[in-house]
């Protein structure tokens, strides 16, 4: 798009040489009004079908509602909420809401697509997390889960926010990060037959899902986890889980597995790397270059995308639902991430979004 951009300009700053030209983008027409459509199971094409099928069938509900079986016939235990909450502040505006809300809504395309479910993006606005917490309170019946997708005082617990929910609940911050990591982390150690007692890993750039990445870290048995942040309250969190807080070169010389988790990590710092390390980034490739890194020695640089969770947080959620889970516990997660970790290939790429890795998923839920 950048390019098309510049090629534009270039053809606009040439009026003597060029025609002005116009351009059609068939994907904007397409994505103007988001991304979700939601519709009835009934075509509604006729009085009758409005009559009959409509009507009736919600007549026919009620009544099955008074017999006891508001679980098979109402569509509350088919629902799922991606919930985001978006801190209500007069210097940020709206614009931080509906970039939340279209995270949502892509979501739940996929969550729509391969579970077959009513996924409802909603992004709840806040002043205190207690505010956020009564809200939640006040929708969760309306739905059979809630996903969380984000929100934005990191230095809250998430157990302090799904403490009075009844519903189950599966966090992307949480659950789907960190076990994603976990599982890329596990198949980097067989690979290269890395023992865990004798691995350290690092992490520059400490999002929420560090601290449970850390976490789980801990608990499988790695040497030691070093992790740099800006934010002095997410390096406080992350020395709570037995994470040593330090600086970026410190990471950089002595870690085995590095990870580049946003853009704490600024491009100067590639010198700094050590031969033989291995190097998972989700930072874009136009501010980290992986040939810099190559150059360093690095024996292994993987790109990744938080699209891969689109291939994880189906079955997830399919399985939570199945097994009646309200939520996942560290175990549970360590056990899935050995078995998603067969599942990468040489890349340490997932299985097709189209493959049956949804079933697999849910079945080891």
């Amino acid at each position: 798009r950048k390019i098309l951009v510049t090629f534009i300009d270039s053809i606009k700053g040439n009026s003597d040489l060029f025609q002005d030209i116009t351009i059609t983008s068939t994907l904007d027409d397409k994505i103007k009004g988001g991304l979700l459509r939601t519709s009835g199971k009934y075509q509604i094409e006729t009085i009758n079908d409005i009559e009959t099928n409509l009507i009736g069938g919600s007549n026919l509900i009620h009544e099955k509602i008074d017999t006891g079986l508001e679980k098979n016939y109402t569509g509350v235990y088919n629902s799922v909420a991606l919930i985001s909450g978006f801190k209500k502040t007069a210097e940020k505006g709206d614009i931080p809401f509906f970039h939340s809300y279209t995270d949502s809504e892509r979501d739940s395309v996929i969550l729509s697509r391969f579970t077959g479910r009513n996924a409802c993006p909603v992004v709840i606005k806040y002043q205190t997390i207690e505010d956020m917490l009564k809200t939640l309170k006040t929708i969760e019946n309306n739905f059979a889960c809630i996903r969380f997708m984000s929100y934005d005082d990191d230095d809250v617990l998430f157990d302090s926010i799904i403490s009075g929910i009844s519903c189950p609940v599966i966090s992307r911050d949480f659950d789907e990060y960190p076990l994603y990591m976990l599982s890329l982390i596990k198949r980097m150690t067989k690979n290269h037959r890395l023992k865990p007692d004798q691995t350290s890993v690092g992490i520059i750039g400490l999002p929420k899902s560090a601290t449970k990445l850390t976490r789980l870290l801990n608990r499988s048995g790695f040497m030691k986890v070093l992790g740099f942040d800006n934010r002095e309250r997410l390096m406080m969190a992350f020395e709570n889980e037995r994470g040593l807080a330090t600086t970026p070169e410190n990471i950089l010389m002595n870690t085995d597995i590095l990870i580049l988790m946003n853009d704490t990590f600024k491009a100067e710092m590639i010198s700094m790397a050590r031969p033989g390390q291995y190097v998972f980034s989700f930072i874009g490739d136009d501010l980290i270059n992986a040939a810099s890194f190559r150059e360093r020695g690095v024996k292994e640089f993987v790109k990744l995308d938080e699209f891969a969770l689109s291939m994880l947080f189906p079955g997830l959620l399919q399985g939570m639902l199945a097994g009646k889970i309200k939520q996942f516990d560290e175990e549970m997660l360590m056990r899935i991430s050995d078995s998603i970790a067969k599942m990468l290939d040489s890349s340490f790429e997932l299985p097709d979004i189209f493959s049956d890795i949804h079933e697999k998923i849910q079945s080891l839920v």
